[in-house]
């Protein structure tokens, strides 16, 4: 019997120990997660940023977002990002983007969009958009914008069905002669038929 209990008292010391063992391994990935999960977060004071880095959030799309280059900037989506770059870019001399990923048609054919040559940019640019990146077929083309210029609608030269449509934008800035082409950048757009 006492051989009985002692099997009985080991039993129950592995049992527990394991226990014990499965119990900091769930506590340890609940800390992993929870890290995880907050990366990329970052504590702000009431004015939103802290003294050394500057929340970039989306503005959901209504507005314009143009952003003062900051190298510690935190970009907390792709749109944000993206925008970023760009004006890192502009700040070594390249290309200012401004714009909304998203363009919006109840017909499909007309667009109320928000695609601008921004006031940051030296030259004039045009616009055109391409029903995807092959750039095959293109469905719309600006005259030259200004510097501060804002296209808010657009016709497209072809229709659209229901649905989202994933199409592509190039900027392009020309030189004061309007013939010399002096940048380019493409970007994908969204079209929201409904």
């Amino acid at each position: 019997m006492t051989e009985e209990k002692k099997d009985s008292k080991q039993k129950v010391i592995i049992i527990v120990l394991i226990l014990v063992i499965v119990l900091i391994l769930l506590a340890f990935a609940a800390i992993v997660l929870l890290q995880n999960n907050n990366q990329g977060e970052l504590q702000t004071d009431s004015t939103g940023s802290d003294s050394s880095s500057a929340i970039i959030t989306s503005n959901g799309g209504n507005d314009p977002l143009i952003l003062d280059y900051d190298g510690s900037a935190v970009a907390l989506n792709a749109d944000d990002l993206n925008k970023q770059i760009e004006q890192q870019k502009v700040e070594t001399g390249e290309i200012a983007l401004e714009y909304q990923n998203i363009a919006f048609s109840e017909n499909g054919t007309n667009f109320s969009c928000y695609l601008a040559n921004s006031e940051k940019n030296n030259e004039d640019m045009f616009i055109a958009l391409y029903k995807d990146a092959s750039y095959a077929e293109r469905i719309y083309l600006s005259g030259l914008l200004a510097p501060g210029t804002v296209i808010e609608n657009f016709t497209s030269e072809m229709d659209f069905a229901p649905g989202v449509h994933e199409i592509v934008a190039v900027f392009t800035t020309v030189a004061d002669d309007h013939q010399t082409m002096t940048g380019q950048i493409s970007v994908a757009i969204k079209l929201d038929v409904g």
